[in-house]
């Protein structure tokens, strides 16, 4: 790959809005897989100079999906156990790292939504947000368990409207509704189940713009709420200030009015006081319990 290639996934990697954090962490690594066997290089090390370079500009395009930065980062602490590698073997091994990077996360991917299916069960009416991959594989895994949906649009690109007409395809009852609605169709929902960008250390969600305020209506109508997680999702402590990402207000389709500045910033943060389980690739937990596990501390 060379760099005008790079250049162009990586605008592709910035300016995304379909594709969740795990399958944008993927396509990271196969960036990765693919610039280890291609880039121009003489030797080994200026090879592994620019693998780095091109890891930390990769981890900075997306900077609240934290398993972009955790694949990537053990990707590339990975390249220092290749020290003394001959330039074949730096690029056989940089890619084939990658690669097994991606089949672990595929893999954690799969057990997270059995786990979830597992939990919810047959006859239930679910209310989701925005457009998980791994809510989608949960309720593949629910489809013939008499489940219901309701789905929001997830302003302002409509991501919902994938999710359902997904659901439409599987016969699933479906209800699709605007953001704004989520306060008057939290009732109706047995639960909440969301996927995750990031898992911050106190437990908290870093997910789509409009999952705290679910949060907050399934949290007074004593509604409970779920989300669907790999591990490597968690965010570590000591990475500094989160910064939420935001994009062009255009987005929106506002008009342009003087003095009135549109904002449009993509990820909110939920606190783990509103989410009453998180269900990852080990299993089902508690709030409090999957905290502690994000900060090291043992015990469950």
């Amino acid at each position: 790959m060379d760099d005008s290639a790079f250049e162009n996934a990586l605008h592709e990697l910035r300016t995304d809005r379909v594709q969740g954090a795990s399958e944008l962490a993927r396509r990271c690594l196969d960036l990765l897989a693919a610039s280890a066997q291609a880039v121009a290089a003489s030797e080994s090390s200026e090879l592994f100079d620019e693998l780095v370079r091109r890891c930390d500009r990769l981890i900075a395009a997306r900077p609240s999906m934290a398993p972009i930065h955790n694949l990537l980062t053990a990707w590339k602490s990975s390249l220092t156990q290749l020290d003394g590698s001959s330039l074949p073997e730096l690029r056989a091994a940089a890619a084939g790292r990658a690669r097994e990077g991606i089949k672990r996360s595929k893999k954690a991917m799969v057990k997270v939504m059995e786990n979830g299916a597992g939990y919810i069960g047959s006859g239930k009416t679910i209310l989701t947000h925005s457009f998980s991959a791994t809510v989608l594989g949960v309720f593949a895994r629910l489809k013939d368990r008499n489940i219901r949906v309701i789905v929001t649009e997830s302003r302002p690109l409509n991501e919902g409207y994938m999710l359902a007409r997904q659901l439409s395809d599987w016969s699933i009852p479906t209800q699709l509704i605007t953001d704004a609605q989520l306060g008057l169709f939290a009732t109706q929902a047995d639960l909440v189940l969301l996927g995750a960008d990031s898992l911050l250390p106190d437990g908290s969600l870093v997910n789509k713009a409009g999952s705290y305020l679910l949060a907050l209506a399934a949290h007074d109508k004593g509604i409970p709420l779920c989300v669907c997680c790999e591990s490597f999702k968690r965010r570590r402590a000591g990475l500094g200030k989160l910064h939420l990402e935001e994009m062009e207000g255009a987005e929106l389709g506002t008009p342009v009015l003087p003095g009135v500045k549109v904002r449009n910033i993509y990820f909110d943060v939920t606190p783990a006081r509103l989410i009453d389980r998180w269900i990852d690739e080990a299993g089902v937990h508690k709030t409090g319990i999957l905290s502690e596990r994000a900060q090291g501390v043992s015990g469950r």
